[in-house]
């Protein structure tokens, strides 16, 4: 019995795997340390510890609407561009607790490293908030991170 539960397993993974799905690992703000999983309609899906000033959670849900080649000479070098969104829970030392989501625009630049397939890449996000500390305000977010495609 575990024999055929261990195969329907590997069998779920490697359905769920494909040449244009893949998962990474990023650090930045507002989270620290995070990992992601974008999947074959370019649907990404991150959950991180936003541990800068407090403890907690964040998750996020993103579109890729874009890409393409930057054309530089040597480099696969390669851009995108997207939207969505996001909601946190941290609780600060001083502060209390705060909750909050954002609506974002998102774009990057990724790097694949030759003759591999690990992309090293950066991102930027600008936004709307709205955080039970903060109200409504600009959101900024960022990540350095690798995809392992």
């Amino acid at each position: 019995m575990k024999k055929v539960l261990v195969i329907a397993g590997l069998m779920m993974a490697l359905s769920f795997a494909s040449a244009k799905s893949y998962f990474g690992v990023f650090t930045g703000y507002p989270e620290a340390l995070g990992l992601q999983y974008t999947m074959d309609n370019n649907m990404r899906f991150s959950l991180g510890l936003p541990i800068f000033g407090g403890f907690g959670v964040a998750g996020s849900v993103d579109m890729l609407m874009g890409s393409g080649a930057l054309g530089v000479e040597g480099m696969d070098l390669d851009y995108y561009y997207g939207a969505g969104a996001s909601a946190f829970f941290v609780s600060y030392s001083v502060l209390g607790s705060d909750f909050g989501v954002n609506g974002h625009g998102l774009a990057g630049i990724e790097w694949m490293l030759p003759e591999s397939n690990i992309g090293i890449f950066w991102e930027l996000q600008l936004g709307v908030q709205f955080g039970s500390l903060t109200k409504f305000g600009p959101f900024y977010g960022g990540r350095l991170g690798v995809n392992f495609h």
